[in-house]
């Protein structure tokens, strides 16, 4: 396992069917964890969410990616400084959420390359306190934003199906939405790279130590 990914990646990947194009390494088992807790919380989210596309096509390709991720559940030590993280957060009142606070945990007890996630106040959260945590020290340079995911998958694959992805779902999320033109007929790839580009650069200037080059 090289990545752990967030429940809000999960939920918009999988609504927009993009979940192995947007996840580094997701095409093989065992690469990418999740939270145990993601097999509810994903499937509660998409059924409170109004979507353009069928509902349960959307649940099935989550369940498929979940079938080749790795499940994790927090060991004692990383329980314990999820806590202490949350703890902390809420003193310097930080949005940082449980299932953030143990994913970062575990990418650190662990010793592992990526959190990828969607939440951008939780990663300035984190940024934040990595002045008062000397445990978090690990975490600088790894942590991906979901811009930063569709600029390279952009990069990659070019912009033309995953325009089509947002636009169909453009309410999933809203600068996604803006990056892709979604109101316009056409639209440049690079056009689209240097809009999802603007916003992870703006986010770096508030968690530059921890977001990933």
């Amino acid at each position: 396992m090289t990545a752990v990914v967030d429940n809000d990646v999960l939920f918009k990947g999988a609504c927009y069917a993009e979940l192995d194009r947007l996840v580094p390494g997701a095409s093989r088992d065992g690469v990418v964890g999740v939270l145990g807790s993601a097999r509810f919380v994903v499937p509660k989210r998409v059924g409170k969410t109004s979507l353009n596309g069928d509902r349960t096509k959307v649940l099935e390709r989550f369940f498929e990616f979940l079938s080749r991720a790795e499940t994790l559940e927090p060991a004692d030590d990383e329980q314990k400084m999820a806590a202490d993280l949350e703890l902390a957060a809420q003193q310097q009142a930080l949005n940082l959420d449980t299932g953030e606070s143990q994913l970062c945990a575990i990418l650190v007890q662990r010793a592992l390359d990526w959190l990828v996630t969607g939440d951008k106040r939780g990663i300035a959260a984190i940024e934040a306190l990595l002045n008062i945590e000397p445990r978090l020290k690990p975490i600088c340079g790894k942590v991906k934003c979901l811009e930063q995911l569709f600029a390279e998958a952009v990069a990659r694959h070019g912009h033309a199906m995953l325009r089509v992805a947002v636009c169909g779902e453009p309410h999933i999320d809203t600068a996604l939405a803006i990056c892709f033109s979604c109101k316009r007929r056409i639209v440049e790839s690079a056009e689209v790279r240097e809009g999802l580009l603007s916003y992870v650069n703006d986010l770096r200037k508030r968690a530059g130590r921890v977001l990933a080059p």
